[in-house]
């Protein structure tokens, strides 16, 4: 322990210290008047005197080693953007490969990538990437991690010739964020990717043992007297909207239109406005049958919420499906209806009115977050069927959410933060706030880290009970190198509760992890790499401290010569454990038998026309109560040619004598809490295609079956030691789940940063207590439910003040 403690006090004085310095290469850019031709044919007089970037070094599969393919890159700027050049050298042209994807998308391909760190601070970053088919993917990286939901506005062209292909790039200073001072020194590195064999390259060499790659790149010198413009575009949109549901003789047709604008408040700081959002077309969640006490979680896809929203994800506090989930009271709206009334309408999710981002960074490294969403009134319509009247019946009361976020950058890629949420429901006098900490501090080798988070959660509700409680997070490990550990203690109280704007599925509980890893990234006999991990897990309860379970986890995975893949994975419990939370009431537990559980997989050479992806799973648990688990997993996929792929899953899922939840009673002042014994299945089948017309225009289509069922053999009354009772108790809790959507996409980008789509979009939802057993009965069954179908359309066209300026 007082070795320990000798490691802590060291590394928070490290950490001050100047930064151990990476080896990094230095390129000058040099002003020109004028910007070439973006033709990527690389032939003005202009780039025959620019001084060049080479030397690339191999980061797959030999990190460290020369590459065996020379790349050139030259640097010139204007006052107004940045232009890159890139030559690389191929002597087979023929066999470069260059699938087309979407935009933000790679597939089997070569790309080069152009990073640029402007406050050179090695944490934040611009990536830059085209395809020699043209195809732009950009993202932001934020503390080492990419966040491919920005898109810039930006302009490339390529070529292929007899020498290999070439990339021009010029990136408008609108697009970036970077210091005010006369002389710019900019983080800079090229990443190349050829495909065919599997060799990533860069221009500044990106040790893998070493943490992060951010702050590997070299630098970019020679930038004098730009100024930042002024960043500022709209972004109206228009909508048309045809909705039918199959138990309704007509469409349903409605209009929308709304804007979203962008201001660059400084150098540092984007304003970003969206005034009456529409997200009719996002992608369908894929929903699931959850018979588990926790929340399921879907990805967010509304793009809004998904770009430049880096700061926010602080302290795993921030879930953004919060603004404009299903409105509160939805469910209540039955249990309201008088004699020979229907409902109308109920709407699924409550409106967004508009919202408000403000995000950025200083120079001196300080970042700066701030949200604002504000969600209206939302109403079920209620009709009375023998007079005709409509009534309306409130769901969702006007809401408003914030969060406010600093975040400092510190020496060694370390920072500090300080975040908040805020969610406020004026009308019900209701407020929920979450404020804390969250930190990562790094020694100046940058070989061992502390990072953690404190936080307090407050709800306050009128005529309930208030709410605080804290969640605490620590933890101390070796971060570079082959051999890794690590050491994470985890505490949250049993009055945590950040739902209202964040995500947690379980509080009341204390965890202790120990963690060891073994990388080995150069070529050893068959493998080119492995990665390996031991896991060690103590859990409790925090209030009332009780044992919960103690867990063995681990992991391997290992890359082949042959660049197929492989892993194995699994955890043990060799003792029984207690889950405080599937009984659903205070102070009740289900015991449950030590288990195993194992999984393997194998992941094909993607390079291939068919290429695919097989996991299957099994495990036990070693009690009387006998319970097994089963699943496959099959993924083929066949490329066809470079524009049209498809891609097919099957996922099958199966559990006996599984125990969970289904009733409970009041009985003489005592809760009983009745435990079901069921065998579970489900099976999941999803079809997806695209056919990529040119770098511009796609079509894309994806289908989704899930079929899931529970049916329950037994029932027992649970006991205060958290085993089972016979019980009189025979209601049918049996289910049968399916869910189908279908997505069809055709995206024009037909501008820089505008867009026309047209989406059709189909849903079809049952659940009953009828079991099927056969699928083909089953999926008529789901057929001949009600359907809604919606075709859309919606135009998207960018503004940039500047362009508009330039003309004028």
């Amino acid at each position: 322990m007082f070795k320990l403690t000798l490691l802590v006090i060291a590394l928070f004085l490290s950490f001050c210290q100047p930064a151990q310095a990476f080896h990094k290469k230095e390129i000058f850019a040099k002003r020109v008047q004028s910007s070439p031709k973006i033709d990527g044919l690389l032939n003005d007089a202009i780039w025959k005197e620019i001084p060049s970037a080479g030397n690339f070094v191999q980061m797959d599969p030999n990190n460290g080693t020369p590459s065996n393919f020379k790349t050139e890159a030259k640097f010139i700027y204007t006052d107004n953007s940045l232009i890159v050049g890139v030559m690389m050298y191929d002597d087979k042209p023929d066999e470069i490969l260059k699938q087309l994807s979407k935009r933000d998308d790679l597939d089997n391909t070569d790309f080069i990538l152009l990073l640029i760190d402007p406050f050179n601070n090695g944490l934040d970053a611009f990536e830059f990437i085209v395809t020699p088919v043209g195809v732009q993917v950009d993202a932001k990286v934020v503390k080492n991690r990419e966040d491919n939901n920005w898109d810039g506005v930006w302009h490339s062209a390529v070529n292929i010739g007899d020498k290999g292909w070439s990339a021009e790039f010029e990136i408008p200073y609108s697009a970036l964020r970077f210091p005010k001072k006369d002389i710019q020194e900019w983080g800079i590195n090229i990443i190349r990717n050829i495909q065919r064999e599997k060799e990533k390259v860069s221009w500044n060499f990106i040790d893998k043992e070493e943490s992060g790659w951010v702050n590997q790149s070299g630098v970019l010198k020679g930038i004098e007297n730009i100024k930042p413009p002024t960043r500022l575009s709209f972004s109206p949109y228009f909508s048309v909207y045809a909705d039918k549901s199959s138990d309704k003789s007509s469409f349903e047709t409605n209009y929308r239109g709304g804007l979203d604008l962008k201001y660059g408040i400084n150098e540092s700081f984007t304003l970003d406005m969206m005034l009456i959002p529409d997200f009719g077309q996002v992608q369908s969640d894929d929903q699931v049958l959850n018979l588990s006490p926790f929340e399921t979680k879907f990805d967010e896809k509304r793009q809004y919420f998904t770009e430049a929203t880096e700061l926010f994800n602080r302290g795993d506090i921030f879930y953004s499906k919060r603004i404009g989930s299903s409105p509160k009271y939805r469910y209540d709206v039955e249990d309201n209806l008088e004699d020979n009334e229907i409902v109308v309408e109920n709407p699924v999710e409550a409106k967004i009115i508009n919202s408000t981002k403000i995000s950025g960074r200083t120079s001196k490294g300080l970042g700066i977050g701030f949200l604002n969403s504000m969600v209206r009134n939302t109403y079920a319509e209620i009709k009375d069927t023998l007079s005709g009247n409509k009534r309306k019946f409130k769901t969702q009361n006007f809401a408003n959410y914030n969060m406010l976020v600093f975040d400092q950058s510190l020496k060694n890629e370390s920072y500090i933060s300080l975040i908040n949420t805020n969610v406020t429901v004026p009308k019900e006098d209701f407020l929920a706030n979450v404020t804390g900490t969250e930190f990562l501090f790094k020694d100046k080798s940058r070989t061992y880290q502390l990072k953690g988070k404190a936080l307090l959660s407050q709800r306050y509700e009128e005529d309930e009970k208030d709410e605080i409680g804290h969640h605490h997070q620590l933890s101390l490990g070796k971060i570079n190198g082959q051999f890794n550990w690590s050491f994470f203690n985890e505490i949250i109280s049993d009055d945590y509760n950040p739902n209202d704007f964040g995500f947690l599925n379980r509080n009341n509980r204390i965890k202790n992890n120990f963690r060891l890893s073994y990388h080995i990234y150069k070529p050893q006999g068959i493998l080119l790499a492995q990665h390996n991990n031991l896991t060690i897990s103590h859990e409790t309860q925090y209030a009332p401290s009780r044992f919960s379970r103690f867990t063995i986890y681990y992991n391997s995975r290992f890359k082949l010569k042959s660049y197929n893949s492989i892993g194995v994975y699994g955890n043990v419990r060799p003792m029984h454990q207690y889950d405080f939370n599937e009984p659903r009431e205070e102070g009740m537990k289900l015991r449950k038998g030590s288990s195993a559980f194992m999984g393997i997989w194998f992941s094909s050479d993607y390079r291939k026309e068919f290429a695919f992806d097989v996991e299957t799973e099994y495990g036990a648990r070693f009690s009387t109560d006998n319970l097994r688990t089963f699943k496959v997993s099959v993924k083929p996929r066949y490329r066809f040619n470079d524009k049209f792929s498809m891609e097919y899953r099957v996922k099958w899922n199966r559990q006996l004598n599984g125990m969970g939840y289904v009733d409970s009673e009041e009985v003489d002042g005592n809760t009983n809490v009745y435990i079901g014994v069921r065998n579970t299945a489900y099976l999941e089948n999803k079809l997806s295609s695209n056919y990529i017309f040119n770098n511009k225009m796609s079509l894309s289509f994806r289908a989704r079956h899930y079929w899931a069922k529970a049916e329950y053999k037994e029932f027992g009354l649970l006991l205060d030691n958290g085993r089972l009772a016979k019980t009189d108790y025979s209601d049918n809790n049996d289910i049968n789940f399916n869910t189908f959507n279908i997505d069809m996409v055709y995206s024009w980008r037909f501008a820089p940063g505008s867009e026309f789509a047209l989406v059709w979009k189909n849903s079809i939802s049952n659940s009953d207590s009828q079991v099927a057993h056969r699928f083909i009965n089953n999926l008529k069954d789901t057929f001949d439910s009600t359907r809604f179908n919606s075709l859309s359309v919606k135009l998207l066209y960018y503004i940039d003040y500047m362009s508009l300026k330039k003309r004028s």
